[in-house]
């Protein structure tokens, strides 16, 4: 049996529909005992379809859509987050992004880096987050 439960498996080649051929089988949460890793999230729903071009505050709320149903699905809530990695491609994209994510994370204070880069893996996606989470198993789920 395995230590870690893989939420969520895809083939990267499904995934991108033709875009690259990347070859790679991922998946978007590893859960190993109480702990959960989650795949960056961005402005894609976890169909795979984009959601606010050009609007980064929107691909953030996309993003925290999909945290909240992968931290369902591995068992957790918000409340168990503990890093969150923030990564914009332009340092003007920071309020916006931190606006969403203050108010997703209000009362849950995190552990947060935001990082300025100069492109992530599409060229239209302006964020992304990665969520490191454990889960409490004093809290009654």
């Amino acid at each position: 049996m395995s230590a870690h439960t893989r939420l969520r498996k895809f083939e990267t080649n499904q995934w991108y529909r033709g875009q690259q051929q990347l070859n790679s089988q991922l998946c978007m949460v590893v859960k190993a005992g109480n702990w959960l890793a989650i795949r960056g999230q961005t402005g894609h729903d976890l169909e795979g379809e984009f959601h606010g071009l050009g609007d980064p505050a929107e691909q953030t709320r996309q993003a925290i859509r999909n945290l909240t149903t992968l931290m369902e699905e591995g068992g957790a809530t918000f409340q168990d987050i503990c890093k969150v990695k923030v990564w914009v491609r332009d340092r003007a994209f920071i309020e916006q992004v931190h606006a969403v994510l203050a108010e997703a994370f209000r009362g849950i204070h995190v552990v947060m880096n935001t990082v300025v880069i100069t492109g992530l893996a599409r060229v239209y996606m302006d964020m992304e987050i990665d969520v490191y989470a454990v889960i409490d198993e004093d809290v009654p789920r």
